[in-house]
């Protein structure tokens, strides 16, 4: 069985640490170019040591946006134990997608919570041997799959639910996430996939001209935008999308919450940041001293970030000596060992951590290959039929953007994930015709059927 209650936080730490969580929250429509971002204000009645403020979730649409027949569950039911499960795999698959991810030079920030939830909602719609492979890289029980929606919708409430602890002056922790479905208008999708993604996931239905690609890519980056404050632009490029894209399933998260023990700025410094080459690199590197968690061993030095409120916080580890080893070693087990030493421990800190702003984009069609997802991105064996029954469908690209910024108040990041489909452009009949003769032609209006031009060749 799963280890005690009291980690369930630590377990789901990692979404935090890479990238950024969420619930689910109601969908929104794409926002006019001219919409301005929404500010962080300071409330006249804000306690003075709030410097983080938090904007309040923007109002949600009525209930005529969304997509399925079934309402969303607001209350989800799933046992400790269960979300416990549910958390673990999803860390599995942090940590595999990681090594992944890893093996290209430079920074990374992304979200394996956010990717994680738009291939389960993809998963919604595969049958026979594609459900089977993206069942096996997201650690799903296949005899549970329907379960596996409802746990998803019953964890992102525990993530954003305020625990009974705090006060109602606590330091807010905005933490959000929405998803859409984009479907080309007048194509026909099963009742019971749009139920699934509705009822779960909240996400709602915009009907868009995907011949009118750029049309709709903007849509689809300016919801995506809204969704994160303004941190996630341009998630899909020019290009991407086509007459041939069927739907666009995307997901976008949100976090931003204030350190428990802020730095203070007059602490901050320039000071050496000793590169992988053993190299030097002037950093920003903030200082503070404070009560709370640390481990020391031969091979790393780790410590613990609480933000306010005390149910998030931030791990960061440094391996002391072969960095590359480490990484690669480092494994869900690893890192629940490690999470798990915090609890307990209580001392000083005296901690130097440099300022840092990350921005990381992929598209992760590749290392979802390599994670086993293999017939979802082929054209000739990817089985939606669970999505339409209609037409063939297929993954073309796995977007990801994700954003960090760690100062001395707090962290602010965001990331968002686009799942494209597309239908095969293979006919189902085919023809083999030469005009190798003499030929009549003729030049019509379709919706009318009206000849405008008519003639003949009889020696081209």
């Amino acid at each position: 069985m799963k280890t005690q209650k009291i980690l369930i936080s630590g377990m789901l730490l990692l979404t935090l640490l890479l990238g950024a969580c969420a619930p689910a929250v109601g969908p929104v429509e794409p926002m006019p170019d001219d919409s301005p971002s929404v500010p962080y204000p300071v409330e006249d009645d804000q306690e003075p040591d709030q410097a983080y403020p938090i904007e309040e979730t923007p109002a949600q649409p009525d209930s005529s946006d969304a997509s399925g027949s079934v309402a969303y569950i607001t209350d989800p039911v799933a046992s400790q134990d269960d979300l416990l499960d549910h958390a673990e795999d999803m860390n599995e698959f942090a940590l595999e997608l990681y090594q992944k991810l890893a093996e290209q030079d430079g920074n990374l920030i992304y979200s394996p919570f956010s990717i994680y939830q738009a291939f389960l909602m993809v998963y919604a719609g595969a049958d026979a041997e594609t459900k089977a492979e993206i069942a096996q890289a997201l650690e799903i029980d296949i005899d549970d799959d329907e379960d596996v929606h409802n746990l998803m919708n019953a964890l992102n409430k525990l993530l954003t639910t305020k625990p009974d602890y705090l006060n109602e002056n606590a330091q807010p922790l905005q933490f959000n996430v929405a998803n859409s479905l984009w479907v080309q208008q007048d194509i026909e999708i099963n009742q019971a996939f749009l139920d699934t993604l509705s009822a779960n996931y909240n996400a709602g239905l915009k009907l868009v001209d995907f011949s009118k690609s750029e049309d709709a890519r903007q849509a689809i980056n300016l919801w995506v935008a809204a969704q994160t404050n303004d941190k996630i632009k341009d998630l899909i490029p020019e290009g991407l999308l086509n007459e041939l894209t069927r739907l666009v399933i995307a997901n976008a998260v949100y976090f931003k919450g204030a350190w428990q023990n802020p730095f203070d700025p007059n602490n901050t410094a320039s000071e050496p940041f000793y590169l992988l080459d053993g190299s030097e690199q002037a950093v920003e590197m903030m200082r503070n001293s404070y009560t709370g968690a640390a481990l020391v061993s031969e091979d790393f030095q780790a410590v613990k970030l609480n933000y306010q409120g005390g149910n998030y916080a931030m791990a960061v580890i440094m391996p002391t000596s072969d960095f590359t080893g480490f990484e690669q070693r480092l494994d869900e087990d690893a890192l629940k060992q490690i999470l798990a030493e915090f609890n307990g421990i209580f001392g000083q800190v005296n901690l130097g951590l440099p300022k840092f702003k990350i921005e990381s984009t992929f598209n992760l069609g590749d290392q979802m290959k390599a994670l086993g997802i293999q017939q979802a991105f082929d054209s000739q064996a990817a089985d939606f039929t669970g999505i339409s029954d209609k037409m063939d469908l297929y993954i073309t690209d796995v977007l990801h953007k994700a954003y960090i910024d760690v100062n001395e108040e707090g962290t602010e990041a965001a990331a968002a994930t686009a799942i494209a489909v597309e239908t095969t452009s293979m006919p189902a009949d085919s023809w083999d015709i030469t005009i190798d003769q003499p030929f009549i032609y003729v030049i019509y209006e379709t919706t009318t059927n009206m000849v405008v031009f008519m003639g003949r060749v009889v020696a081209p």
